[in-house]
Parts: C-alpha cells; sequence; structure tokens
C-alpha cells in the first residue's frame, strides 16, 4: 500500500479529501485537525499508480498543497493510525478512541471520542485544559446542572458534562458537519438525551438563551470571538455560575482578561499547556 500525506488550512484539506474520494481508488481518506487552523490528510491507496494519480489530482485542483507519497509494508494501516491516538487522562477524564474503549480504570470516566473532522479528541492543550478547569469544580462542590458548550466541536465537553451529572447540556456550532458529529458522538457515550447541539454563530438564537441562565459555560474557541461575545456570555452565567474560557496563547490573556473583568466576572484559576492558555471566570452573587 501507499499512503499520501498532506497538511494545510481546513478548507485545502477537505476539498482534498472530497477530491480523493470522489476520484476513488483508496482502501480509507481521512483528515482531522492537529492544532487549530491546521489539518492534516491521509489516503491509503492499493497501488503507487492509484497513490500517483490521487496526488497528481490534488496537484491540479489544490496546487499550494505539498501531498507526498509514502510506501507502506502490508499492514492493517488504517487501524493502526488509530491506534496511533493514545488515552488522554485529564483529572478524573479518560479520552480513548473507539479502538481503546473499554480500558478506563480506577474510577475514571470514559469519553470516547475517534479522531475525524470536528476539534476536540482532548489531545490538543484547550481541550485537555478544559476538561481538567471541570474536573477541579466538580471536586469543589456538586455537578453544574446546566451546561452550554460554546464550538462544542466534537462535543467532548459536553459529553464530559452529561456524564457527571449534568442535567442540561447544550452545544452550540456554527459548522453543520461538526454539529452532525456531536450528536453522533453524544449517542456513542450513551448520553445522547441529555444534550442538544445546535447550528449557531453565536449565542443569541431564543432556543438558546431559553434553556438558561446556565452554572457552567464553555467557550474552547478563539481570541476574537471570544472577546466578540463577552457581553453575551456574561448575561446567560447565573450569579455564581462559572464560564471556561480557553482556545487562547498564552499571549493572548491579557484581551481576554480585559474583556471579562469588563463584564464583571473574576478570573479564579487559569491553566497553561503548550503555550495554550485556559481560564475560568465566576459570575459574583451580587
Amino acid at each position: 500500500m501507499y499512503l499520501i500525506l498532506a497538511t494545510g488550512p481546513r478548507a485545502t484539506i477537505e476539498t482534498a479529501s472530497k477530491l480523493l474520494d470522489t476520484l476513488g481508488g483508496f482502501g480509507a481518506v481521512g483528515w482531522w485537525e492537529l492544532e487549530r487552523r491546521q489539518f492534516k490528510l491521509e489516503a491509503y491507496a492499493y497501488s503507487l499508480e492509484g497513490a500517483q494519480a490521487g496526488v497528481g489530482a490534488l496537484a491540479i485542483a489544490e496546487p499550494d498543497l505539498d501531498a507526498r507519497i509514502a510506501p507502506l509494508e502490508d499492514a492493517d494501516w488504517v487501524k493502526m493510525s488509530l491506534e496511533g491516538l493514545p488515552p488522554v487522562p485529564a483529572g478524573r477524564f479518560l479520552v480513548v478512541g473507539s479502538h481503546d474503549a473499554g480500558k478506563a480504570k480506577n474510577g475514571r470516566i470514559e469519553i470516547i471520542i475517534d479522531a475525524g473532522e470536528a476539534f476536540g479528541t482532548g489531545h490538543h492543550g484547550t481541550t485537555s485544559g478544559c476538561l481538567l478547569a471541570l474536573d477541579r469544580l466538580l471536586v469543589r462542590g456538586k455537578s453544574p446542572k446546566r451546561v452550554l458548550d460554546v464550538g462544542t466541536g466534537s462535543a467532548i465537553l459536553a459529553i464530559a458534562a452529561a456524564k457527571t451529572g449534568s442535567q442540561v447540556v447544550v452545544g452550540t456550532e456554527i459548522d453543520p458537519r461538526a454539529n452532525y458529529i456531536a450528536g453522533l458522538n453524544a449517542k456513542r457515550n450513551r448520553v445522547g438525551s441529555k444534550i442538544r447541539t445546535y447550528v449557531a454563530n453565536g449565542v443569541r438564537r431564543a432556543l438558546i438563551r431559553s434553556q438558561g441562565p446556565f452554572d457552567l459555560i464553555f467557550a474552547n474557541i478563539l481570541m476574537k470571538p471570544l472577546v466578540r461575545l463577552s457581553p453575551d456570555l456574561a448575561v446567560m452565567l447565573k450569579p455564581g455560575g462559572r464560564l471556561v474560557v480557553s482556545g487562547l496563547l498564552t499571549y493572548q490573556e491579557p484581551a481576554i482578561r480585559r474583556a471579562y473583568h469588563g463584564r464583571g466576572l473574576i478570573l479564579e484559576h487559569r491553566y497553561r499547556k503548550e503555550n495554550w492558555s485556559t481560564l475560568t471566570y465566576v459570575q459574583p452573587l451580587n
């Protein structure tokens, strides 16, 4: 077999994946997010001719994409590519792919998320930071009753909340495809009845607002939308509730602090991992 490899921005990688699917002749074509705004494509061809045809088609359709061919020894490479993503521990949580399901021990809560089109496998510093923030809140008190997950992606954070006692969990996602995947992941983790996801740019839809105020809000997105959404998120947070924001680099923290301090929220805790920050804010009771 032969492996086609390429990395690039989401739009380019998604287009390349669809092109190879249409071309046919591949055992598997997949893509996922390595880190924010950087995606990876892998396609497994049965022959060198098939791989060359795929790379040639990509060169015409996406000339800026640097696709290359790597020969492989005979093996189940699709399975092995999945097994290359190890389980991720984060406090009481263990995030695993379906190939590692059932490996959680010592009371850890297993969350099954396969690498795919939606962001959030637990391997990124922002996702693990949010899980650790939730773990810390669970240690300090009761499970948040009502949770909002803005930019839910794979729904990993929504699933974590649902599996630890939250009764109402709402996810929003600007990407319809990611929203669909979030629903599938919720069902796979047997919490589909507790999670509702909506396609929305922001949180101003009446259907979303009507389910608040929220005891806990996750917003693992990017700095600019975090600043833009600060007034809406502050209004939707219950007094005494927590807001966990991430998706920002450590040097971007001052802009976030200005935005949320200006809305009356108090910075309670901070995680830093691999140059990424996760901040927990609290809404004062008075």
